[in-house]
């Protein structure tokens, strides 16, 4: 064995080449390897949507939801589904077994769902999806006093620049409604022409369309037919005939009814630092670097902002990019001064040949994490820094013990080579069995299941590849590198008189270092292991007094630490049919207690604690991800950086719920800073019945519970009321008018919901004509 380890580590240019080819792979995969904010990975989850316009919960429920979930029940590779009924839209969510390709249980969800012919005869045709975690980069913010579709159009054009950059494809605009034509048609002019609302509807379809009528073959070409005539606007569809009488009368469509060329039904306010606002969102893909997209998009809006109309400001704000920068900065910083301080001290106490290459193995170790990395697919992300920090101060453990033992045989009067080779002899098995030890405690987390599993399972991949090339780095190059030590017995020459200065200071050092282990720790040593019981019994009762303080709570487990983060977002949700204005006020009095939290407060820089305020009503969402309705709406501040205010982000989100209190009427209020794993909440009960009522009062029971534990808040349960509701039927001396139900409820149904005439693609937009 001596033999083998003396051929390796006695060629020296073979270790030089080793660790030129490490360093040089390390560098380049870093350049090369995406940089995000977490690692992408797939959710086995399968979304179905099946949109029914009109419908309520339980019609929903009865005609979608059961027919899901009876089709679903008995497929293979369905770990659970879950669906939910509300108004106008059925939804499953369906979650996938880890052991079953999701692939496959996607297409028999497909097959099953496709087979369902008994769907209402409004409803449409079902959607389905995959889930899909798209990591957010940088917002932009649109602002200022235009009008809501001159806003919507600038954003519409700012997104199709951005998506023309390099390295940048996702782009999504929020805060604003979808175009819609709606005809209103009057009543009375309906009485008055004999027309009905189906009439209409059937004249607009008839009256807007292009259609192909085959090909005129010729001698010389061809000729292709086409009828031509689908209007695009409200003036287009304004000149649609819709009755045309015998002595040449026409009745176009604006004499019947009120032409609104704008937007949908339900209002959405958005407003920026006060100024109506549309937000963009700058996600990623896969293969997109998070930090090159937020560079591109701070220098696109350098060049923008000039050529914007006077009136309308462009401005970047959470940008998530930082904090990717801010991690590498931090484990730079900390493997620079590791580097450093393992360096002095062994210079101070051992020798500086042996301090530099034992100090070389932090980088070496690093470029060799990153190659491997880079290799298995991996990413630059807030979980790979981790491990690399986490693992920062274990890398260099092991060449420190082998560089000792061969400076302790150099001393001891063993030749360069044989001092190497013997001090690797010493102390490799035991340098193996530590690392070793060290690695199979990070293995299990390459086991664990479900999300958190796949969230996670680059931690112990990145610091397994550090701990192996650290190895590899301790036992083979570092010797090499050490195998021409001088003699640590020689007397100090003569030289300038600081340099003698230095060599006996460090020769003090090293012989009281000596000291120390000779006179006080030996003895320690023999006094442990002859009284070996009373040393098992410290350490088991040390251990002991650790799963005390666990067990009693003075110790929290917590999967992911609370980060300081620069976002607060706070959602408030009022039953259905709430008032736009309820909410509108909601989000004020939220944003408002926000304004009297931060002026109570003062920073560490003097600066203000608030930067940006986006506030919204009619969408709630922390990741602009929102649902839309009048009955929801959010506020997303962005903080002053943590190095300038010096206020922890949560004291300051306790301060803001504490500050607004419980808005009457509002079912749901979410204070929530910077999520640091996967979404959720962090304890969910279910609760499952046959019965809504009884669900309903066990659900009341158990938030009651709940709430007299310390530490538990925010407690809100999933049930969202429905909207009040007028129910109509037939008097029986109207069936003898010959009226029916079906003309009473499509009757209704026309005059407040809507039939949706056509819908049209005009430009980017699919416009619904109702």
């Amino acid at each position: 064995m001596k033999t083998l380890i003396r051929r390796l580590i006695s060629n020296s240019v073979f270790a030089n080449v080793v660790l030129v080819i490490i360093i040089l792979t390390g560098v380049i995969s870093s350049r090369l390897m995406v940089r995000e904010f977490f690692p992408e990975f797939s959710v086995e989850t399968i979304f179905v949507e099946v949109l029914y316009p009109g419908a309520d919960p339980e019609e929903v429920e009865e005609g979608i939801s059961r027919k899901i979930e009876e089709e679903v029940d008995s497929l293979e590779g369905i770990k659970r589904y879950t669906t939910v009924s509300a108004e106008n839209i059925g939804r499953a969510v369906i979650e996938v077994r880890e052991d079953y390709p999701v692939d496959e249980v996607y297409d028999r969800v497909r097959n099953a769902v496709d087979s369902i012919s008994t769907f209402p005869v409004d409803a449409e045709k079902p959607i389905l999806s995959q889930l899909t975690l798209r990591n957010e980069v940088v917002y932009l913010a649109l602002w200022g006093n235009q009008s809501e579709r001159v806003m919507k159009e600038w954003a519409e054009r700012v997104k199709d620049e951005l998506q023309q950059l390099p390295g940048l494809s996702q782009v999504t605009v929020f805060g604003t409604r979808d175009y819609e034509i709606s005809i209103e048609v009057s009543e009375e002019r309906l009485r008055e022409y004999g027309l009905s609302f189906s009439e209409v509807a059937t004249a607009v379809r008839r009256g807007s369309m292009n259609l192909s009528a085959g090909t005129i073959r010729t001698q010389g070409e061809e000729i292709r037919l086409r009828t031509i005539g689908r209007s695009y606007t409200g003036e287009d569809f304004a000149k649609i005939v819709v009755l045309a009488r015998p002595n040449g009368d026409i009745i176009t469509l604006d004499r019947v009814a009120d032409i609104r060329d704008g937007f949908t039904e339900d209002p959405i306010k958005a407003n920026f630092n006060g100024e109506s606002a549309v937000m963009l969102g700058v996600f990623k893909t896969q293969e997109e670097d998070a930090i090159a997209i937020a560079d591109a998009v701070k220098k696109y809006l350098v060049e923008k902002g000039p050529t914007l109309p006077e009136g309308v400001h462009i401005s970047l704000w959470s940008n998530r990019s930082q904090m990717i920068q801010d991690r590498i900065s931090l484990l730079t910083r900390n493997g620079i001064a590791g580097l450093c301080l393992v360096f002095i001290m062994l210079w101070v106490f051992l020798d500086l040949r042996l301090s530099f290459w034992v100090a070389m193995g932090i980088p070496i170790s690093l470029a060799g994490a990153m190659a491997l990395l880079f290799a298995i697919g991996g990413t630059i992300n807030m979980i790979s820094l981790f491990s690399l920090i986490m693992v920062l101060g274990i890398i260099v453990d092991d060449a420190i013990i082998v560089g000792e033992a061969i400076y302790v045989h150099r001393k001891n009067g063993d030749p360069p080579l044989t001092a190497a080779v013997n001090g690797v002899s010493e102390v490799g098995l035991p340098v193996i069995a530590a690392v070793t030890t060290t690695i199979v405690a990070f293995v299990p987390l390459m086991f664990v299941g479900g999300v958190m599993g796949k969230f996670i399972a680059i931690l112990p991949v990145v610091v397994i590849a550090a701990l192996l090339v650290s190895l590899v780095e301790a036992l083979f190059l570092l010797p090499a590198h050490l195998n021409h030590l001088p003699d640590m017995n020689a007397p100090i020459g003569p030289g300038h008189p600081w340099k003698q200065r230095v060599r006996r200071f460090r020769r003090a050092v090293s012989n009281g270092m000596e000291h120390f282990a000779e006179h006080i720790y030996r003895p320690f040593a023999d006094f442990s292991i002859r009284w070996r019981y009373i040393s098992v019994s410290a350490a088991v009762a040390c251990l002991l007094l650790a799963m005390g303080l666990f067990q009693a709570g003075f110790l929290r487990f917590v999967m992911f630490s609370d980060v300081d983060g620069n976002d607060l977002v706070a959602t408030i949700e009022f039953p259905q049919g709430t008032p736009f204005s309820v909410t509108e006020e909601a989000v004020r009095q939220t944003r408002d207690g926000l304004e009297r939290v931060a002026a109570a407060m003062d920073t560490t820089s003097g600066k203000p604690l608030i930067e940006n305020v986006y506030a919204v009503t009619g969408e709630a969402g922390e990741s602009f991800e929102a649902r839309q309705g009048p009955h929801l709406g959010s506020v997303r501040v962005e903080l002053l950086p943590t190095e300038e205010r010096g206020i922890y982000s949560e004291d300051i989100n306790v301060a803001w719920e504490n500050e607004v209190g419980q808005i009457p009427g509002a079912i749901s209020q979410t204070f929530s800073g910077m999520q640091t794993g996967p979404p959720g909440s962090a304890i969910e009960i279910w609760l499952q019945g046959e019965d809504m009522d009884v669900l309903r009062g066990a659900a009341a029971e158990v938030k009651e519970k709940l709430g007299t534990y310390d530490g538990v808040y925010q407690i809100a349960d999933d049930f969202r009321p429905g909207k009040n509701e007028l129910q109509f039927n037939l008097k029986p001396e109207a069936r003898a008018l010959g009226l029916t139900l079906d003309d009473l409820a499509v009757q209704v149904y026309a005059g407040y919901f809507g039939e949706e005439a056509l819908r049209l693609q005009r430009g980017r937009d699919d416009i619904r004509v109702r």
